[in-house]
């Protein structure tokens, strides 16, 4: 607290903690506010997850156990990313080793494998440590990958469109990929749906629309993802996506512009 003073902060709003119902404030540190819950057991009604970690942006894990394993798991119930620190053993180090099974599905597209493996640096000391927990919660909150839906067809327009996307994206410091760009995927489906679900926002181009790009486009929309959506004009789109504000490209000039634009406008909404 005298540091944050001493910085002109007040830690009433830096610091704020919760004390469940029917207890009493076991420090008075900072702002202390009365929980609605009683525990943090999974048979409350409504299964309410814990203030704290629902106002959390992220959830950094230190020691612990069973304790520490509960909140963790409100975490992922909660979809928050996990930073387990492994340097004091515990719960943490279990949940960082569950984490790192689960990677690419989580974390793939807003950091690389190895800065998240620094939550396991042994040789660190506490004050680099700390900086390098904090400088990987900034950046895992944010997908630096865009993931593109389009229909393979033999079409050399779609391949110009296809270097576009990824020519556009490169200049706004998104990583632009599609699914055929890696010879080592297994199953095809569930890669998909982990790329959109991880990436950043999703390019869709209905030129060439077929079901599975409409089922992928879906899904990214069921998510909650930006989209942009682009087709070269003259295409006739269906009914139901005539809603959805589309890029009609004539050339590839044209297309770089109106995807740009997007890209822009989405990079200011996520504070980029």
């Amino acid at each position: 607290m005298s540091q944050l003073t001493g910085q002109g902060e007040d830690p009433r709003q830096r610091i704020i903690a919760y004390v469940m119902e029917g207890q009493k404030p076991c420090h008075c540190v900072g702002t202390v506010r009365q929980s609605r819950l009683h525990d943090w057991e999974l048979g409350s009604p409504g299964l309410t997850t814990p203030e704290p970690i629902d106002q959390a942006d992220v959830m950094v894990v230190v020691g612990g156990t069973h304790g520490t394993h509960r909140a963790a798991n409100w975490g992922r119930i909660a979809g928050k990313p996990l930073l387990p620190v492994t340097r004091f053993g515990g719960a943490a180090r279990d949940v960082y080793y569950q984490e790192l099974d689960r990677f690419a599905e989580n974390y793939a597209g807003r950091v690389d494998r190895d800065d998240y493996e620094e939550l396991a640096d042994v040789a660190a000391d506490l004050d680099t440590l700390a900086t390098n927990v904090v400088s990987l919660g900034e950046r895992v909150l944010t997908s630096t990958a865009v993931f593109v839906v389009m229909s393979f067809a033999r079409d050399p327009e779609l391949e110009d469109a296809y270097e576009t996307f990824k020519a556009v994206c490169e200049a706004e410091h998104y990583t632009c990929s599609r699914i055929d760009d890696d010879a080592s995927v297994g199953r095809i489906l569930p890669e998909i749906l982990g790329r959109i679900a991880g990436s950043a926002f999703t390019i869709v181009d209905l030129t060439h629309p077929t079901v599975n790009v409409y089922y992928e486009m879906g899904y990214a929309e069921a998510l909650g993802k930006p989209l942009i959506v682009t087709a070269k004009e003259g295409t006739e789109l269906p009914f139901d996506v005539k809603d959805i504000p589309v890029v009609f490209w004539s050339n590839q000039k044209k297309l770089r512009e109106g995807v740009a634009r997007k890209i822009e406008a989405i990079a200011a909404r996520q504070g980029r």
